[in-house]
């Protein structure tokens, strides 16, 4: 598994004035740092073609890459290498999002019962 705060330095070196993503592609590229798409997709189990259309955003992130993309960001904080007010509430809003999205996905739709 990748350390994240081996990523969080490199994010570091490429941004030298941190901001929080706003879009699912800038988190996976914050994340992601400086390495390359095939080294990042490898470290997250995942095909390349795929992490390229989640950054994108042709494609919606899993719950597996969103939470790596978050410790990656948090690892970051947690070495102080992006001071940030308010940052604490923000990763709270995103953490209660992954969890909301993970209750979601393993909900069934309403009406799957009656289709078959």
């Amino acid at each position: 598994m990748l350390d994240c705060a081996i990523v969080a330095h490199t994010v570091l070196q490429q941004h030298s004035k941190f901001s929080l993503p706003k879009t699912q592609g800038e988190l996976i590229r914050y994340a992601r740092g400086s390495l390359t798409q095939a080294e990042f997709s490898r470290h997250l189990g995942i095909e390349r073609s795929c992490l390229s259309r989640y950054e994108r955003e042709k494609l919606g992130v899993p719950v597996k890459v969103l939470n790596h993309c978050l410790g990656a960001i948090a690892a970051q904080i947690d070495a102080g290498l992006a001071p940030i007010q308010g940052i604490e509430q923000a990763l709270a809003h995103a953490r209660q999002t992954v969890s909301l999205l993970e209750v979601t996905s393993q909900t069934p739709p309403p009406f799957s019962s009656l289709i078959r």
